[in-house]
């Protein structure tokens, strides 16, 4: 009898001094994924988010569980919530997640994800070449820019109506006396933007690196710079701290030797969506100095500023150049970093 009752003492002495070995492991099954009717969207939750969303699993799962299903089947997805808007004579399009201002028509029949929307930009720039553009000089023909608009200080149009890109572009080359020695070079067409008197194009280029894809390229087709400059930024990376490398550039010569630059958190890189009011008790690096902003509501209620970041790779400029390589880290596979504009310094 004084066995038994020392017995049960020991007994549940271990379970005050060991409580989680007491813990049932159905208190961890929290978890579910909960996807849209279609697929298209996915994310983790505790309960279905406030649209309509259909749980993956007939019960509640660990984290590792469901954070392994999103990974097995390409989450974090592509949203399908953009459209290409364009104006009645196509001379105007843009991707947007619902038309501007002006008069803008859809041209899909549906939402489509962001690599379809600016494939089929791509396409209309390549095919259509709208005229939307002109070379604006000031007085003394000193300072010229191609725009859709005149920039804030005094400036003249070089043509009497709008021209197509190339037009502009071969307008430019003449003015620098076909010798653009010392000029910036951007690749691609999207938005003009300058930033520290580098001329950019953002979404000319479309770079990305994940744990599916942990590199990416461009080709820079045989050219000389002195350096090359990027706008990138990350994605997923809130808890990620200050001095991390992310990832890093790799501009490849011809002759397959090649020049870098490291990515670090806080330092040249951060979340693109650093300022969305729902992440800041979250974010863990610094903000860095943007070098492009736009206005974004993206999983958000309110309205704030994205971003894009800046660095730079300097180069050989005797030295042809093969192609530009994002890649990421191997330690930071949980997220997401990008290259949306690369402009070649002569």
């Amino acid at each position: 009898m004084k066995i038994e009752s020392l017995l049960v003492i020991v007994l549940g002495m271990a379970a005050i001094v060991s409580p989680a070995s007491a813990q049932s492991t159905d208190d961890l099954n929290v978890w579910n994924v909960y996807c849209s009717g279609d697929g298209s969207r996915c994310t983790v939750a505790k309960e279905p988010s406030g649209d309509l969303m259909f749980p993956v699993y007939p019960g509640k799962v660990d984290w590792n569980t469901v954070q392994t299903w999103m990974q097995a089947n390409g989450y974090p997805a592509q949203p399908a919530v953009w459209n290409v808007y364009c104006n009645g004579d196509s001379s105007q399009c843009t991707v947007s997640k619902e038309p501007t201002g002006e008069l803008m028509f859809p041209q899909f029949t549906g939402k489509v994800t962001w690599d379809t929307a600016t494939s089929w930009l791509a396409s209309w720039r390549d095919n259509n070449k709208p005229k939307v553009w002109n070379v604006y000089c000031n007085g003394d023909s000193s300072q010229c820019a191609i725009s859709k608009e005149t920039s804030g200080f005094l400036m003249f149009p070089q043509f009497p109506g709008k021209v197509d890109w190339d037009t502009a572009q071969e307008w430019m080359a003449s003015w620098r006396g076909e010798n653009t020695a010392g000029q910036s070079t951007p690749i691609g067409t999207g938005t003009a933007h300058t930033y520290n008197g580098i001329e950019f194009q953002v979404e000319g280029v479309a770079l990305k690196a994940n744990a599916e894809q942990t590199t990416d390229s461009i080709d820079l087709g045989g050219k000389n710079a002195k350096a090359v400059h990027v706008l990138e930024f990350a994605g997923w990376s809130i808890g990620v701290p200050d001095n991390v490398k992310v990832g890093h550039i790799n501009v490849w010569y011809g002759d397959g030797s090649f020049e870098t630059t490291d990515l670090t958190m806080g330092v040249n890189i951060a979340e693109w969506a650093y300022d969305r009011s729902e992440v800041q008790s979250q974010l863990k690096h610094s903000k860095v100095a943007a070098a492009y902003s736009w206005p974004s509501t993206a999983s958000s209620a309110y309205e704030y500023q994205g971003h894009y970041f800046y660095a730079k790779v300097d180069t050989d400029p005797s030295k042809p150049l093969d192609r530009l390589e994002l890649v990421l880290d191997p330690n930071e596979q949980k997220i997401q970093i990008e290259i949306r504009a690369i402009t070649l310094e002569g």
